[in-house]
């Protein structure tokens, strides 16, 4: 049995989470800065995290290799979901990512060496008939839709993978290397395929705060606490509550920007059906999974 304050803290990460892209909608600049300033200031406060707790980050420099590597993709992630902001809105970025639970059930059998579960391929038919309705509703705000899925897949691999990791690194570990591998692939992208090369916006004051709290509030206490919980939870059960995220960014982006958040029925009427297929997954994977057992 998971102890209460367990679940109390998964819920608290999703809520920090649920905020984030707000945030991104604030700060003014674009997806590539955004993410390498979020990158820079998380990595400063993990550092002051990481002598405070006097952890080790000690690895053999195989390990850093491999944690490095998936950085990339943490980097390719966070890249594409606030890319996904920026050329759409909140509501459709949001719509895409909660695609996150059907990448993950595809994922964690192939990373873990789990059995397949064959109404995973039922799920994943229910999602994009929702997805379909969505894009034929919506046809302007494809682009948004589409970097969204793309956050979602890049997203369920790296978390998928880290529940791997948690067995044998520490979170403070795995969380260093893995930013430390972001932010050096954003870096190269800036530097290579930016075309005012590496070149980073000045920041406001606005800008500064909206970083500040992005950074070590959603990103490193949450992305830690997160990668610490998979000693408790299952990879596909922390990203199964995560679908709870795409609830709170809809809900938080009406709040705080309803002239341009408020979407078509059609819309509405896909990410009921997609958020309703991601609540009832689990129960229904539950249900048989005691029936096979």
């Amino acid at each position: 049995m998971v102890k209460s304050d367990k679940l109390i803290q998964l819920h608290t990460i999703i809520l920090l989470w649920g905020f984030t892209p707000v945030l991104g909608k604030l700060i003014s600049f674009g997806a590539l800065d955004l993410v390498w300033y979020r990158l820079a200031l998380a990595i400063v406060s993990l550092m002051a995290f990481v002598w405070f707790k006097k952890q080790s980050l000690h690895l053999n420099p195989v390990q850093i290799i491999k944690l490095l590597v998936i950085g990339c993709i943490v980097g390719l992630h966070w890249y594409f979901f606030y890319h996904a902001i920026k050329v759409s809105n909140v509501s459709v970025a949001m719509a895409g990512f909660s695609t996150i639970t059907l990448f993950a059930s595809l994922l964690q059998p192939l990373l873990l060496k789990q059995r397949f579960f064959w109404g995973d391929f039922i799920y994943g038919i229910i999602l994009v008939i929702g997805l379909g309705i969505i894009f034929k509703f919506e046809t302007s705000q494809i682009a948004g839709l589409i970097y969204g899925i793309l956050a979602a897949l890049t997203g369920a691999f790296f978390g998928v993978y880290n529940g791997k990791l948690i067995q044998v690194h520490g979170a403070y570990k795995i969380t260093f290397y893995e930013f430390s591998g972001a932010l050096i692939f954003i870096s190269m992208v800036k530097l290579f395929l930016s075309e005012t090369g590496f070149e980073l916006p000045a920041l406001s004051i606005s800008d500064g705060v909206y970083l500040l709290v992005l950074s070590v509030f959603c990103t490193t206490i949450a992305f830690t606490w997160s990668v610490e919980i998979l000693k408790h939870f299952t990879p596909l059960t922390v990203i199964i509550t995560n679908n709870l995220e795409p609830v709170y960014g809809i809900v938080f982006s009406l709040l705080l920007f309803a002239d341009t958040e408020y979407m078509s029925n059609g819309f509405y009427a896909g990410v009921l059906i997609i958020l309703t297929s991601v609540f009832t997954y689990p129960l229904i994977k539950a249900k048989f999974s005691s029936k096979s057992s």
